[in-house]
């Protein structure tokens, strides 16, 4: 029997219900290895029927949804007759509520999501596209390793997407970078990465008001896309509101104008990552007269 692998095979972003943190935006790195008899052009399976194959699957039933554990008490789940799922999760915070089309949400059984849950449901389901001399299939999800480096989870939903990311609860686990002056700076991607812990970064023109569940105020958020009707209540203490689309984009842009502000006489250049390996880049704040007019990292030291 022969093993091939295949390293960075895709990342799933997506969000997950937790019984403390409430609904956390996570990206895993998928690798994969597949084992069994060579079939008759020497191969396991070929790495471009992988890539169009398992890749698709991978990405189509679990990326950009919102996990949920199904076996949890925490949990109430139900199908609608046209099609959507309503869900309410309760937790320390308050209570998560949403609506949305059944292909925006994956159910797996146990009490949480776990690596290891999500890990037996991707090998089921890998086994069922390959070819039958592939005996053995072997997932690992892992999170990029940014080092020492902050990063945060944020959800969110972009309703004028004509793809997946117009489902209200997805996410991602995010790296940010800040220069200041020329000089990258720990401080404030700490403090950014602090502020973002754990988030729901809201549209205002989504939010159609804020509410008391239970003497707790919840912020309600729903629009109408292509894929269907959304809605979600969450807690006011763990959404941030911007006033345009939370693309990364406009993230990103909205990150150096705060910085700007907060820190005035001072040019901020932004790196805000969208998960892993991809995001976009703002720049904002005052230039500094002493400053070389060679770039931004001529003559500077990157930590």
């Amino acid at each position: 029997m022969a093993t091939l692998f295949v390293e960075n095979l895709t990342v799933v972003d997506f969000s997950y219900l937790h019984a403390k943190r409430g609904m956390v935006g996570e990206s895993w790195i998928v690798d994969l290895e597949l084992s069994g008899e060579l079939d008759a052009q020497g191969m396991v399976f070929d790495f471009g029927h992988i890539k169009k194959t398992v890749k698709r699957t991978v990405d189509e039933r679990v990326d950009h949804r919102l996990l949920v554990p199904r076996d949890s008490e925490q949990l109430d789940l139900h199908e609608r007759d046209d099609g959507h799922l309503s869900l309410a999760w309760r937790y320390l915070a308050g209570e998560i509520r949403m609506v949305s089309p059944a292909s925006a949400v994956l159910g797996l059984p146990g009490m949480e999501i776990s690596k290891a849950g999500v890990t037996l449901y991707l090998m089921e389901l890998i086994q069922e596209t390959v070819p039958a001399n592939v005996a053995e299939v072997r997932v690992i999800l892992r999170e990029e390793d940014t080092g020492t480096a902050p990063f945060y989870h944020y959800s969110h939903g972009l309703k004028k997407h004509d793809g997946n990311c117009q489902r209200i609860a997805h996410g991602h686990r995010s790296g940010i970078q800040i220069f200041e002056n020329g000089r990258r700076s720990r401080y404030w991607e700490k403090l950014w990465a602090d502020r973002w812990e754990d988030i729901y970064i809201g549209t205002e023109d989504d939010l159609e008001g804020t509410y008391y569940v239970d003497e707790v105020p919840h912020h309600r958020f729903r629009y109408d896309a292509d894929q269907g009707h959304f809605e979600l209540v969450i807690p006011e203490d763990h959404c941030y509101l911007v006033d345009h689309d939370s693309t990364v984009e406009n993230l990103a842009g909205h990150i150096a104008g705060e910085l700007a502000r907060e820190a005035p006489g001072k040019r901020f250049r932004v790196r805000a990552f969208e998960g892993v390996g991809k995001g976009a880049i703002a720049e904002a704040g005052e230039d500094n007269p002493g400053r070389a007019k060679g770039g931004w990292l001529t003559g500077s030291s990157v930590l």
